[in-house]
Formats: C-alpha cells, structure tokens, sequence
C-alpha cells in the first residue's frame, strides 16, 4: 500500500508537529514556509508502506529534523534516521 495524496498526510503532520500549509494549497505551497511538510510529502508519497500506519511514525521523524538541516539532509539520512519505506513491488 502506498499514500497519493497530501490529504492522507495532514493529520500524522499536524500530530508531529510538522507545519501543513492550508488545505487548498496542499499542491500549491512555499517549500520555504514549510520545509519539512515537503520532505514529508516527498519521501512518503508514492511510497510503499512496510507496514500500515507507519506514515504516523516517519511524520515524527521528519518533524524532528532540525530547520538548519532540514533543506540540505538526504533520503540516505532519513532511512538511517529509521524512516520507513517499503521496496516497491515490480
């Protein structure tokens, strides 16, 4: 299973803590005034999920990236920080 819309990730961000831009601006956003909201959204969209609900578990993960890091750090850095993402099924 896999989340397609930024719909699906406004509550887990909200509960981490994660800046969410306004409902009708979930596509159409300043990266800037919410930097972790796009890592969020670009590492959890699309992605298979490993196990259900762990969406809730990796939006604390990205929250917790501090603001100084959070625009320069890597997929690697967030895998190795326990962000879970499934293999995606050929």
């Amino acid at each position: 299973m896999a989340l397609f819309f930024p719909e699906m990730l406004v509550e887990p961000a909200k509960q981490a803590g994660i800046s969410v831009p306004v409902p009708e601006n979930l596509d159409n956003y300043s990266p800037d005034e919410h930097p972790h909201w796009t890592v969020f959204c670009n590492m959890q969209l699309g992605a298979p999920m490993p196990r259900m609900g762990c969406h809730w578990d990796n939006a604390h993960i990205v929250a917790g990236i501090p603001i100084d890091k959070i625009k320069t750090v890597t997929y690697d850095d967030i895998i190795a920080m326990g962000f879970e993402v499934g293999v995606p099924i050929p």
